[in-house]
């Protein structure tokens, strides 16, 4: 061999050295940075520091309601957990609040089980990666009336639960309504429980010291860790019997590489679908909706960018409302909860024959949550926690308040069914404006289309007998003892943020794949609908509110077959069935949504433990709300629940790992429903001129405090009457049966 050619092996060889040392100098680097990440992650997470609680307070005691408990026989008056003397705290005993917080909806987040969350330890060392405190400085919140029990063994906070898989029996890990519509507000050491309230955590988020990034995040290092799954797997499979742990550990392992494999197709498709961050107590509500149900569940051709996150709404009295949403677009109960349920990943079929509308919807327990809410009361402002009302200057913001907010906030009382307002009649005459303030009109200067809100007809009724079941022995609110009706104010009129509304209405989806499966599945022999031709004449271009309105109502009518109250062409034989059916809907209300260009203002008693405020959470106090536009705060800072009895507001000066609201992004805007000088409409909304119609002005600084002075002690009067009990008899908390017909 010459000397040339070994000069070039031997730089051949140091290439090829050089090369594989510097991918190995490489791959070790990454894996550094990825420890350091991960170490960081698990001891130095960037979130909201803990705030010690020193006691808990319910509001609302009630003289009158005692909570029942029928289990001691002989009660001690003198014993203070003695359910007997307890009284009722707002309109709920404790049977109630457990109900709600408890009672899973169907949601599976790529498979988690109960058990698993439990189990497993932070990314890097063996600390547990749940625990109350890391839970709480996330936002979410434990209920105070109980430790550990038999129907929560994981100590996970209100409105984490689980249901039992069809199919594999697994614990699921299941997200409640509680989940996002229960608060707490804190004050020098005291948390007062708020049911009902807007929630304050990031449970969607994908910042990897959240919750559910977390949760996957540890279950993936606890995959490829060998003694990290030891240990998983030892206290999983802690009632296993010895002879089929082996068996079984290999199970789980399978189970949690499919969990992982599902979350990280959700994290590609969804990473930039949310470009503007949605931070603590806020989602984008409709947009996860939609990306889910026309995206994950149909094609992912139908993801589209959800940039206009809204607060979690408080729910304490919307079941009084005929429109509910923040645009006031839906009507049914039973199609909102069960849109929501799928929203927030509770799987559907919908583009497969076999199976066709298969799912994991439980309409028994949402039944019985939203029939629980109906007999929740608003909080009432404690004097002993906040200090006592200035009743002299309450009376005067009082004043104000029908002068100026009464006219779009009302509320205001419909009668039953029959005693309906004749919506033709009055939008014929243009009459609008005698209830609710401003015309409800279009960008193009038409009335809003308010012929859709008529008198839905009634169901129809045809022969047959009834299933062979005791009739329910509730009684059946197939129509309520009066509602309130909930008005529209245009996008233009009112001036806050419409992307939320535009995204809405704008955003069409293709459901083709859906037809074609119901095409094949009716080849099958399958006796199914096609999507109507009159709601949805062009499946390739389906908007929003027709395309769900399908979906779900498949979704419910083939629960309702599955429970023998429908036939397969949705037929309703006897009168008995039909009342049962528009109970589970809600007051046998019809499924007609509509994608109004405006917002839907609402009744506001118990409005003081809301914050922050407007729909899209961009205005911090009450206060400011009270303040023309450009005087309220470009930025703020949320993450913690600490709150403010002067401005009716939270906390929200700057501290170490909040989330930093900024105005500036799109869907953020803190502008309109601003109280300013000038021509009223445009965003501005203040003091009517009586000298000059159609001239608004601010308030001033004594008025203000006027009106925060009355928002504390404000009613809507009179509510209406559900006319029945909560429908809970056939559901057990949390162990549901998802084929148990109502009753």
């Amino acid at each position: 061999m010459t000397a040339n050619n070994k000069s070039l092996r031997r730089s051949r060889l140091r290439s090829w050295r050089f090369w594989l040392g510097g991918l190995l100098t490489l791959f070790l680097v990454l894996c550094l940075g990825l420890y350091i990440a991960l170490w960081r992650i698990s001891n130095y997470p960037d979130i909201p520091a803990y705030t010690p609680i020193t006691q808990y307070q319910f509001l609302n005691p009630s003289a009158e309601l005692r909570c029942d408990n029928p289990t001691p026989q002989n009660p001690d008056p003198n014993d203070p957990n003695n359910d007997l003397m307890i009284p009722a705290y707002q309109g709920w005993c404790d049977a109630q609040r457990q109900h709600y917080y408890r009672l899973p909806q169907g949601t599976n987040f790529f498979g988690l089980q109960y058990d698993w969350i439990t189990a497993l330890e932070k990314p890097v060392g063996k600390k547990p990666l749940i625990t109350r405190k890391y839970m709480q400085q996330l936002g979410y919140i434990y209920d105070p009336s109980s430790k550990i029990n038999p129907n929560n063994p994981g100590d996970l906070p209100i409105g984490l639960t689980w249901h039992y898989d069809r199919n594999s029996g697994d614990k699921i890990l299941d997200v409640s309504c509680a989940a996002c519509h229960s608060s707490q507000l804190t004050y020098q050491g005291t948390a007062l429980v708020i049911d009902g309230g807007a929630g304050g955590h990031a449970l969607p988020s994908l910042d990897p010291t959240q919750f559910m990034t977390n949760s996957v995040l540890s279950l993936t290092v606890t995959y490829f860790n060998p003694f990290k799954f030891n240990r998983f797997a030892r206290k999983v499979l802690a009632e296993i019997p010895e002879a089929d742990y082996t068996a079984e550990k290999a199970k789980l392992r399978k189970a949690t590489w499919n969990t992982i494999k599902q979350a990280l197709v959700y994290g590609r498709h969804n990473y930039f679908l949310y470009p503007t961050p949605e931070g603590y107590g806020r989602t984008d509500g409709l947009g996860r909706i939609a990306n889910t149900v026309f995206g994950d569940y149909i094609s992912d051709k139908n993801y589209r960018t959800a940039n206009a996150p809204v607060n979690y709404p408080h729910v304490w009295d919307i079941w009084a409302f005929d429109w509910v949403q923040w645009m006031g677009s839906v009507r049914q109960a039973m199609a909102r909860n069960v849109n929501e349920a799928m929203g927030t990943r509770a799987p559907a079929n919908f583009v497969h024959a076999d199976g066709l509308y298969d799912n994991s919807v439980m309409m028994s327990e949402m039944h019985c949550i939203e029939t629980t809410l109906q007999h929740l009361e608003p909080p009432r402002w404690p004097e002993d926690v906040f200090g006592p009302i200035n009743h002299g200057l309450a009376g005067e913001g009082q004043k104000i308040f029908g002068e100026v907010c009464a006219k779009c906030h009302g509320p205001f009382n419909r009668e039953a069914v029959d005693g309906k307002i004749d919506y033709q009649q009055t939008a014929a005459n243009h009459q609008c404006q005698t209830c609710h303030g401003p015309l409800m009109t279009t960008a193009d200067g038409d009335l809003l289309d308010l012929i859709n809100r008529r008198t839905h007809p009634p169901v129809q009724l045809g022969e047959g007998s009834w299933l062979g079941k005791a009739k329910p022995s509730y009684e059946l609110q197939s129509a309520r003892g009066g509602y309130w009706e909930m008005i529209h104010i245009p996008l233009d009129y009112i001036g806050t943020d419409p992307t939320s509304a535009e995204n809405m209405i704008n955003n069409t989806y293709d459901l083709t794949p859906v037809v074609s499966a119901i095409a094949q599945a009716r080849a099958n022999g399958a006796n199914l609908r096609l999507p109507d031709p009159d709601k949805i004449p062009d499946p390739s271009q389906t908007a929003f509110g027709p395309g769900l309105q399908f979906l779900g109502g498949e979704i419910r009518y083939k629960q309702y077959r599955d429970w023998q109250l429908m036939d397969a062409s949705g037929y309703i034989a006897e009168p008995e069935t039909a009342k049962l059916v528009a109970d589970l809907d809600g007051f046998g209300e019809h499924d007609n949504p509509v994608a109004w260009r405006a917002y839907r203002p609402r009744p506001l008693e118990g409005v003081w433990a809301t914050a922050p405020f407007l729909h899209n959470g961009s205005v911090p106090s009450i206060y400011q709300l009270l303040l023309p536009a450009d005087q309220r705060d470009s930025q703020f800072y949320l993450g913690r629940k600490e709150f403010n009895p002067q401005t009716l507001g939270l906390d929200v000066r700057p501290f170490k790992g909040a989330f930093k609201y900024d105005t500036q992004l799109v869907g953020n805007s803190n502008f309109g429903h601003e109280f300013n000088d000038g021509l009223c409409g445009d965003g501005v909304i203040g003091y009517e001129l009586k000298d000059r119609p159609g001239y608004c002005r601010q308030f001033t600084e004594h008025e203000r405090q006027a009106l925060i002075e009355y928002l504390k002690i404000h009613s809507d009067g009179e509510r209406p009457d559900p006319s029945s009990t909560p429908h809970c008899a056939n559901v057990s908390w949390p162990q549901s049966n998802f084929n148990e017909v109502p009753e």
